[in-house]
């Protein structure tokens, strides 16, 4: 494929990856890199009236355009129309450079704007991913592509497009201007450095295009080495082998900056030869115009000069060309990389955006009043050939605590994964009180439910903010956190911490114990009044005491709230109102605690082992 072809092709997959709104940005962009290109010429054109008055000054008398302008506007000396022509010219640069200011601020703004709007889109697109894939992709690759390859793309390849577009734009229709004004030493000149830098790009572009693959791979290394380092980084401390990273880390760091290096200087590399070029072009041009033009320097002058103020624009222009070019080839990985997430991102907010057939109020909730009912549910997660569930009928009673048991791999995390509605049955129905739970009600469903996970995940931030996670602080309700608190029995730690609510808990909750960290996560779930409680592992690396303590703040809402506990040690749900012992995706048995205990052989050696 040629150059054209892929840049028309590269322009075509870009515009695919833009909202409407973002694409009539580019076109009024374009309209001003015109009216930039037209004072660009305007103010080379202007300098060849005043310089043939300066080598000429007998051209104010007798017929041509400048004797009929000095005539109309009255100057008594030729030095006094000069010095006049001179300000009106000094004026037409000072526009020209004015606009040209304006439309650099305008394309950097909209390069800044859109990476801007572009991350915040992904973001949110990541975000709203089915838990499936989340489960499947690591989230140092989103990190890499989220904070990494999106500012490549914006930084390399759009702007530098609109700027390689300003460029070319003025490039073009100087070279046109300058052929009308003298053919010749215009299609010579343009043939001397087009050519050169066409050369060096035709060169350098597949050692960029290699560049950009082995920056984006480094980066994502680099991305994961720091994600794997930082999150275990108390197990490497005890093991010693911090510097098995460091070294990995300093190894992919030198490379990266060698490809740097690479692509920086082959994005430059043309500057200093063709300027050495345009030094001998200029020497060529002086020798030629005083032989074409037989010494006359009233007919030399002004051409010398606005080939010379030409080319002083001119090579800033092609070499914006060739740096833009080369940046861009170093840069399309990144947005290859990112393509066809950007796409489905577009794509997936047209869909959010467009009208429902019955908009979901933000406060309506589904919650079960009877029962939550499990109905030949099967769930095969992808590229598996087992079922994690198998035509699984299971009873959920409302407001009672339910718990799941079972050999690990049986299928009870996957179980609750349904109940969350964090992925949905290959085959079977979940229903609340009778109705599908599915995508339309989904959200009302999940507006209900509190989740307790084995590991809380705590951000770096107060324990009133952990407490209401995800709620800006500006409008967090006090008194709900309080409330929360107290039911989830924080009150003798608050009282202990000079800070209380406000005390700090670190990043992941380094500060707190194990028992406390599970408090907090409880007090998370009721801050919203979850009418579902869900704990998944919750007690299950606390010691007795404090999980014994956890289980009286659980109970506690037996009675007004459905609670549902998987648990591996089976103290943990003796006190549960129904029990399901799960064994490879089914539901093998069923009943109190004791019923159990005396008739399942399976469940009775577990709970002896506990």
């Amino acid at each position: 494929m040629s150059e054209p072809q892929n840049m028309l092709r590269l322009l075509r997959d870009i515009n695919r990856v833009l909202s409407p709104a973002q694409v009539r940005q580019v076109l009024g962009i374009q309209a001003l890199v015109l009216l930039m290109a037209f004072v660009e010429i305007a103010s080379v054109v202007a300098i060849a009236p005043f310089m043939s008055v300066v080598a000429d000054m007998s051209r104010l008398e007798g017929e041509g355009m400048l004797a009929r302008l000095y005539e109309l506007t009255g100057f008594q000396t030729p030095n006094q129309f000069l010095l006049y022509l001179g300000i009106a010219i000094l004026l037409i640069l000072v526009v020209s450079s004015l606009i040209s200011m304006y439309g650099t601020w305008t394309i950097s703004k909209y390069s800044h704007k859109l990476g801007a709007e572009l991350s915040t889109q992904l973001f949110s697109y990541y975000l709203n991913r089915p838990w499936l894939y989340h489960a499947s992709v690591p989230s140092s690759v989103l990190i890499h592509k989220l904070a990494g390859e999106l500012p490549r793309f914006t930084g390399n390849v759009v702007s530098s497009l609109l700027y390689t577009n300003a460029a070319a734009v003025f490039a073009v229709l100087m070279v046109g201007g300058l052929v009308i004004y003298d053919a010749v030493i215009a299609l010579v000149g343009v043939a001397v450095f087009g050519g050169c830098y066409w050369l060096l790009f035709y060169w350098v572009r597949a050692r960029l295009k290699r560049g950009g693959i082995e920056l984006s791979r480094t980066n994502q290394f680099r991305y994961k080495l720091i994600t794997e380092a930082l999150g275990g980084v108390k197990e490497l401390m005890l093991l010693g082998r911090q510097q098995t990273f460091v070294d990995a880390f300093r190894e992919s760091s030198h490379s990266l900056a060698r490809v740097q290096v690479q692509n920086a200087t082959l994005s430059d590399a043309p500057k200093y030869a063709i300027e050495l070029a345009a030094f001998g072009s200029l020497i060529a041009l002086v020798l030629y115009l005083l032989s074409a033009k037989d010494g006359d320097m009233g007919r030399v002058l002004p051409t010398l000069a606005v080939y010379a103020f030409a080319a002083y624009k001119l090579l800033p222009a092609f070499q914006q060309i060739y740096r833009g070019l080369a940046t861009l080839q170093g840069g399309l990985p990144a947005f290859r990389s990112i393509e066809e997430d950007l796409r489905r991102c577009l794509a997936d907010k047209a869909v959010r955006a467009a009208p429902t057939d019955k908009p979901v109020s933000s406060d309506e909730r589904l919650t079960a009043q009877s029962e939550i009912l499990f109905e030949q549910v099967s769930f095969r997660y992808p590229n598996k050939t087992t079922f994690a569930l198998d035509c699984v009928d299971l009873r959920i009673p409302a407001r009672k605590v339910v718990g799941l048991v079972g050999p690990s791999g049986s299928g009870k995390s996957t179980t609750v994964d349904l109940l969350l509605g964090l992925v949905s049955p290959n085959a079977g129905q979940i229903k609340i009180d009778g109705q599908a739970l599915q995508a339309s009600n989904l959200p009302a469903w999940q507006r209900g439910l509190g989740f307790v996970p084995q590991r809380i995940f705590l951000a770096d931030s107060s324990i009133r903010e952990n407490i209401a996670f995800g709620v800006p602080a500006e409008r967090i309700d006090d008194q709900r956190v309080r409330n929360a608190a107290r039911m989830a029995h924080l009150d003798e730690l608050l009282a202990s911490l000079p800070l209380g609510l406000e005390t700090q808990v670190g990043e992941r909750g380094v500060q707190l114990s194990g028992g406390q960290s599970q408090r907090v996560g409880i007090a998370r779930a009721l801050y919203h009044d979850a009418d579902l409680l869900v704990l998944d592992e919750a007690t299950a690396a606390l010691d007795g005491i404090t999980e014994q303590l956890i289980m009286d703040a659980i109970h506690d809402f037996s009675g007004t709230k459905t609670i549902v506990i998987i648990a591996h040690r089976l103290t943990t749900v003796q006190d549960c109102d129904i029990i399901y012992f799960m064994q490879d995706g089914r539901i093998v048995d069923q009943g109190r605690f004791e019923e159990l205990a005396f008739r399942n052989e399976i469940f009775r050696k577990m709970a002896l082992i506990d």
